[in-house]
């Protein structure tokens, strides 16, 4: 009963009721034992604070038990107690660790594989129906036009980036046959070669240290929600994204993680294509998507790796329709229709 677990410590659940019990039964003891008419202006002043205390009490504690039992939804760092409830009822993984069926190593006869490998946005992240996500909506189509001939692979896990899909890749062609391979790229893929400090950790906000914040949902949310958005490490993520992108240096091992997959695909015979998958909201001033895609289109060309831009799908569409959530700017199944609708087009429209 008092153990962590989907809702949290609950003994700290109960002494915030205790708290606010005492808080009641105290102001209603003021009302009652106060000398009313030898300080009747300075109890009234003292009532009013009480009230007002109990009031708030009440409105804090309807939030703490919503978001403590009720709500479920993911945020951008999944680290709260709604997300992660959420991901303990969304998430299903198969035995590597993907949101994905089963896959048998054998590949059957006549059946052509493509791996879309990718990070959190292909993942699905905050996307409770797993076909509502774009490669999932890519095998339906396939699934239409010519039911049995393609599988449709979701290699993808949050927090991968190029470096850490290289493996992945490797593995989804040595043991599984896969005959296509989309890496579904996002900017953030070269924030693990950007420089950090203790103070200034993008990847990874800082926790209060003088409070837990499993103690209390209500003040999670008011943390993540008020102060994270505020401080440096966040408020300059996708700046600090921008300056990496910017130093020739970081650009050019980032470059030389890519030429490791396209030559691994290449020496292999797997076609390689990308799929540029655009940030929907972008804090800052420096980091500008589309002239970044453009450059990364240009790097795809000049190795000969067909590419498909997904920026142009949502560019002129307003960002709050495109998310999961006000708390989470990953893209919902509305910008996951849209994706899907492009890489189609793009890749997969002509037999």
């Amino acid at each position: 009963m008092f153990t962590s677990g989907a809702f949290g410590y609950l003994a700290d659940y109960i002494i915030w009721w205790m708290i606010l019990l005492s808080l009641l039964i105290h102001t209603w003891c003021f009302f009652k034992f106060f000398p009313w008419k030898k300080h009747w202006k300075f109890g009234l002043g003292i009532g009013n604070g009480l009230v007002f205390l109990c009031l708030l009490g009440l409105v804090g504690m309807a939030g703490e038990s919503y978001l403590r039992f009720v709500c479920v939804q993911t945020d951008s760092f999944g680290v709260s107690l709604p997300a992660r409830r959420w991901f303990a009822l969304y998430t299903k993984l198969n035995s590597l660790g993907c949101r994905d069926r089963e896959w048998s190593p054998a590949k059957p006869p006549g059946v052509r594989r493509i791996a879309f490998v990718g990070d959190s946005f292909t993942y699905g992240w905050g996307i409770e129906r797993p076909e509502g996500r774009f490669p999932d909506r890519i095998q339906a189509r396939f699934d239409q036009r010519s039911p049995g001939t393609v599988e449709v692979m979701n290699v993808a896990k949050p927090g991968w980036d190029t470096g850490a899909e290289l493996q992945p890749i490797q593995d989804m062609i040595g043991l599984y046959g896969v005959d296509e391979i989309v890496l579904c790229y996002v900017a953030n893929d070269i924030e693990k070669l950007l420089p950090t400090t203790a103070e200034f950790k993008p990847t990874r906000p800082p926790d209060p240290q003088f409070f837990s914040m499993d103690s209390s949902c209500l003040v999670d949310y008011l943390y993540r929600r008020i102060y994270l958005p505020r401080i440096p490490s966040v408020k300059n993520y996708h700046d600090w994204l921008a300056e990496g992108f910017a130093d020739e240096a970081i650009w050019r091992r980032h470059q030389q993680q890519l030429v490791a997959i396209i030559r691994h695909c290449q020496d292999h015979g797997v076609t390689l294509r990308v799929a540029l998958l655009p940030f929907i909201r972008v804090n800052g001033g420096k980091l500008h998507v589309a002239d970044l895609h453009a450059t990364l289109r240009r790097f795809c060309e000049a190795n000969n790796v067909p590419v498909v831009d997904l920026y142009g799908t949502i560019a002129e569409l307003p960002p709050d329709q495109l998310v999961v959530n006000r708390n989470d700017s990953h893209p919902n199944e509305r910008a996951h229709g849209l994706f899907g609708k492009a890489i189609w087009e793009a890749f997969y429209a002509s037999p």
